[in-house]
């Protein structure tokens, strides 16, 4: 694999972008935004679901559907305005999200009767590109395997932090799936707590590796795409119609433990899935994509691997999470996984 850089860049407010490439990066910052005021979101626990819930005022104010002409995450040294990259150029970036639903800070937030704490953690912005109309449908094959070095670099850094018990990174794409901002890019979420849906998961990798254990029916029946070291596949427990995960065939808790080959592999498999989604879909496919990691560096029995949900029930029909969904955690499904793994294979393996 071809040398990574990194550039750690202090911006006005004392916080850093992060900016990562295969070329050495010491172009000089042009005008920067404004400063804004830190988040001090806090949490409210909820008694009946056993879950937190997270407020942040700050983010009604967040920018949304800004005009064709203003992106705030183009290169803001070819622009007339500044924006979050103060550049004229650069590969992977990735800075604090102004208005964070988690962010460390001394404040503190009492509400008589209930169970009150700091949203404490970080959120990040990873920027995939410099260019505003790329995808990781069309992006060179090295420049997502940068991407996920990158991602791997926010592991490491995050989870050595003692107000980080999880990281998350994630994407939503396409306005269905809430996205307002289409300069391609993606967050990470790190949390001061296991989320429940990767405290199951946890829970279930302590009692068997059920991932290993399905491989083989995943190989021969669900899979879209494979090589040596990934597959692609339907899960058989979908609860989307066209949901794919993408897990590696050794047990890896999570992409810093990739090698080269791997990272190679899985830049491959990502590419293949939403290049094939969008063929699929002869549009840009809306979904949330999701790195599901163990909470821990050295953990040895969580099996990473990335979740993919388009919000998609046949073609280009939406999935509603409606009452059995929403209100009970049921989903109810009709299309059976093992069909829609066919369907999917003809555009993506």
């Amino acid at each position: 694999m071809k040398k990574i850089y990194k550039r750690e860049f202090e911006r006005n407010d004392k916080r850093h972008l992060l900016l990562f490439g295969y070329e050495e990066h010491y172009e000089k910052a042009s005008k920067e935004l404004e400063i804004t005021p830190s988040p001090s979101p806090h949490m409210r626990w909820n008694p009946s679901r056993q879950e937190w819930v997270t407020y942040s005022a700050t983010r009604q104010v967040r920018t949304a559907f800004p005009p064709k002409e203003y992106c705030p995450l183009c290169p803001g040294a070819e622009l007339n305005f500044p924006t979050e990259i103060p550049f004229k150029n650069f590969e992977v970036a990735i800075f604090p999200n102004r208005w964070a639903s988690f962010n460390t800070s001394e404040d503190q937030t009492e509400i008589d009767g209930l169970n009150v704490r700091p949203s404490n953690g970080e959120c990040e912005v990873v920027v995939y590109s410099s260019n505003h109309l790329d995808t990781v449908a069309q992006m060179p094959l090295d420049r997502i395997e940068l991407l996920f070095n990158a991602w791997s670099d926010r592991y490491t850094q995050l989870l050595s932090r003692d107000d980080i018990s999880y990281v998350m990174p994630f994407e939503n794409r396409g306005e269905e799936c809430g996205v307002t901002l289409h300069h391609p890019h993606g967050q990470i979420y790190a949390f001061p707590f296991i989320p429940p849906v990767i405290q199951k998961e946890v829970d279930a990798f302590k009692k068997e590796n059920f991932i290993l254990k399905l491989m083989n029916d995943l190989e021969t029946k669900y899979f879209v795409y494979q090589d040596d070291n990934v597959i692609a596949a339907v899960p058989p427990f979908a609860r989307y119609a066209y949901e794919i995960w993408i897990i590696p065939k050794r047990q890896l808790a999570g992409p810093w433990q990739f090698t080269d080959e791997e990272y190679n592999s899985f830049a491959r498999a990502l590419q293949k899935v939403v290049k094939g989604y969008d063929d699929f879909l002869g549009r840009r496919c809306p979904y949330i994509m999701g790195l599901h990691a163990a909470p821990k560096l050295d953990d040895k029995n969580f099996h990473f691997h990335m979740e993919f949900y388009p919000p998609l029930r046949h073609g280009d029909k939406p999935k509603v999470l409606a009452g059995s969904e929403s209100m009970a955690g049921v989903f109810i499904m009709d299309v059976l996984p093992e069909e829609t793994a066919i369907e999917l294979r003809k555009y993506i393996s």
